[in-house]
């Protein structure tokens, strides 16, 4: 074990061994709800 992180919004510790990666969290909403179509059927929001 080379450390211990903590996830307070999730109210937890976890350990990190060897090379182990971790992910990021999630936001609040889905990237998919910016999307959307303009006038001209166009779609945006996919930057």
């Amino acid at each position: 074990m080379r450390e211990v992180r903590a996830s307070v919004g999730a109210g937890f510790v976890y350990p990190i061994c060897g090379d182990m990666r971790t992910m990021p969290g999630l936001g609040r909403q889905p990237a998919a709800m910016g999307i959307d179509l303009d006038e001209n059927g166009e779609i945006v929001g996919l930057s």
